[in-house]
This record gives C-alpha cells, structure tokens and sequence, in this order.
C-alpha cells in the first residue's frame, strides 16, 4: 500500500508528539490520550499507528539510534585524519546536547523501560548492533585508507567509542554546565584523537591457568 503525502505528514506528526510527550513526561507519565492531543488527532488514528506506548518508546529510540548510524559512518567516510573524525564527532554531539537534549533523554528513557519491556529491550539490542557495527566497519575503512591508526583493535576501539558518547550524554544532561564548557569538549576531543592516531598497542591478557 502506497501513502499519500497528507499520511505521511500526519505520521510524523505523531511521532513528533510521542517523542516530545515521552521527553516531557518519561515513560509512566505518557499516555494515548496526551499524545494524541498533542498530535491534533484522533485515539483511533493514533492506535492505527501504535499498539501502546512499548511500540511508541520503541519507534522513537529506532528513529534516533539510525540517525546515529548515519552520523557516524559519515563522519568516519568523509574524515581525512584522526583529529578530524575527533572535532566532527564531538562538534555533532555538542550540537545535539545544546539544540536537541531530548535526543538523549530518550535513550536513557529506553534503557530503563526496557528492564520491563521486552519490545524495548530487543529494539535496543538490534540497534546497539547495527551502531557498533556501523562504527567498527567505518573505523576499519577509515584504517584501510591510512586516515586512522587505532592503539585497540577495532572491534575494541567500537565499543570504547560507543561507550564514550553514552557516557558523555549521560554526563552533559545530568550536568548541563559542563555542555558549554570549551576546555572539556577540546579534551574529549584531544583524547579520541590519541586513540585513533597512536598506532596498534598490544595488549597483554591474562593467560588462563592450566587446570
């Protein structure tokens, strides 16, 4: 079935009032009735759209997690250097906190939502994995073609990496100050830098005892 332009707008209507309500009023504070009100639409169109607030939670994190995809396997395609991927990645979360804090909200919304709902908790482990293998694929070209040099192995510096935005975001929300502060974004920047650029580091693991 094909939709027409006036449903395609008056989808993403809705899912504007979902993401906006379920910033606003979290999880448990969400109901059909304040969305569709904030939508400008009928209960009925709305639950043409969603089942219940697990798919709406579910759709607005899917939304948000390939719009991270997307970002960063751009960033890591159009980089020439190390210290360049590092200033474009952190410029792009720095505008994300400043202009879009929800963006975050719902992420960690999603996480703990998801310690209930197992709609929420597989919609997160599908797109972690898309995400992580999205940054492990563009690190690896970014290697290939000389513009990188990790300390870790890819599939390390992936989830080191992964790990660092969610910290950050987590971080900037709960501390808003520290989201203008030019001197830690230039840090966080100076150490992503030393991670992509200081070469493969071996690493020695613990060697497993002979039983």
């Amino acid at each position: 079935m094909i939709k027409s332009k006036k449903s395609d707008e008056k989808s993403r209507r809705i899912l504007a009032a979902v993401r906006s309500i379920l910033a606003q009023k979290g999880y448990a504070g969400t109901t059909i009735n304040l969305v569709a009100k904030e939508a400008g639409v009928s209960r009925g169109l709305l639950h043409y759209y969603f089942k219940n607030k697990e798919e709406m939670l579910a759709k607005v994190i899917q939304d948000n997690m390939q719009l991270n995809v997307r970002l960063v396997s751009d960033l890591l395609e159009n980089c020439n250097s190390a210290a360049d991927f590092a200033e474009q990645l952190v410029g792009a979360l720095r505008h994300v906190l400043q202009q879009d804090p929800d963006f975050f909200h719902l992420f960690f919304e999603g996480w703990a939502v998801a310690r209930q709902s197992a709609v929420v908790s597989q919609t997160l482990d599908e797109l972690y994995g898309q995400f992580r293998r999205a940054m492990s694929e563009g690190l690896e070209t970014a290697q290939n073609n000389g513009k990188i040099k990790p300390r870790l192995p890819i599939a390390s510096t992936a989830v080191y990496l992964t790990g660092l935005i969610d910290g950050l975001g987590l971080q900037m929300i709960t501390e808003p100050d520290l989201a203008a502060d030019d001197d830690t974004w230039r840090d966080v920047a100076n150490g992503i830098t030393d991670l992509l650029e200081g070469g493969n580091v071996q690493v020695d693991r613990p060697k497993a005892e002979c039983c």
